[in-house]
């Protein structure tokens, strides 16, 4: 006969399998991240309402990017408009927070009052920290059941937090690349009507790079306007338009 425990693992690697398969085929992180909370209120041996926050860069502006029913959300809202809630703490510090009864909880100003107004009785808030990262989540907890997140709920929900990090992760170091690929575009842009300028410059002066370089720092610093901006209305003066800038494209492997 199976025992309760061997159908908890067996149960347990399923979520993991789903998991895994739902960071592989999410297109957006705000995608993953609804079905990471809902299969996180499904899936915990406790009711659960569960939600994830988002801070920007700063720490301002808490948002919540994905939650299981309209009610988290409330409650998440709640806290951002007051400032103050085990959620913004651990957004803050980095430090989980286990609320085993609301109707006790003395801190975080009349949120725990919202709570038990609305028949919430416990809570739990884990750090969402993507490697090498700042706190850039959390992911909220709810429950109707006092002292519901004991340790093994605990540890199960750890677990989904892993992956949600392991998404940020993903997601930001996507961002990096991107915004990588777009400075360096500016650049090869800039680099490149800065050239054409100075070979109009030379033609238009008969003198060297060095000269042509010259006279072009000199024009910026007269009309303490950006170098590229200079090169810009050189060229744009014997073309007659604006230099457009060139997308980068990839290779071509076969060449």
């Amino acid at each position: 006969m199976t025992d309760a425990r061997t159908d908890r693992a067996g149960q347990g690697e399923q979520v993991l399998a789903r998991l895994q398969t739902l960071l592989v085929e999410s297109d957006r992180l705000e995608d993953f991240l609804e079905e990471v909370v809902t299969l996180t209120a499904q899936a915990l041996p406790v009711p659960a309402h569960c939600s994830v926050t988002l801070s920007p860069e700063g720490g301002d502006q808490p948002t919540t990017a994905a939650a299981s029913d309209p009610e988290v959300e409330l409650f998440d809202q709640r806290q951002y408009e007051i400032d103050d809630g085990p959620c913004l703490s651990t957004l803050r510090t980095g430090t989980p927070h286990d609320i085993p009864d609301l109707e006790a909880e003395d801190r975080f100003g009349p949120f725990p009052d919202l709570c038990n107004e609305y028949g919430m009785c416990s809570m739990l808030s884990l750090p969402l920290t993507p490697p090498r990262q700042r706190v850039s989540g959390v992911m909220n907890l709810y429950s109707s059941e006092r002292n519901a997140f004991t340790q093994p709920v605990r540890e199960q929900a750890a677990v989904f937090a892993g992956y949600a990090s392991g998404a940020l992760s993903v997601a930001l170091k996507i961002a990096g690349q991107l915004q990588f690929s777009t400075d360096l575009q500016r650049a090869i842009t800039s680099r490149t009507v800065i050239d054409q300028a100075l070979g109009i410059i030379m033609s238009q002066r008969r003198c060297e790079p060095d000269k042509a370089l010259e006279i072009l720092k000199r024009l910026s610093q007269q009309h303490n306007i950006k170098l590229r901006d200079v090169a810009s209305e050189v060229v744009a003066q014997v073309s007659g338009v604006p230099p457009a800038p060139r997308p980068l494209h990839p290779r071509d492997s076969s060449l």
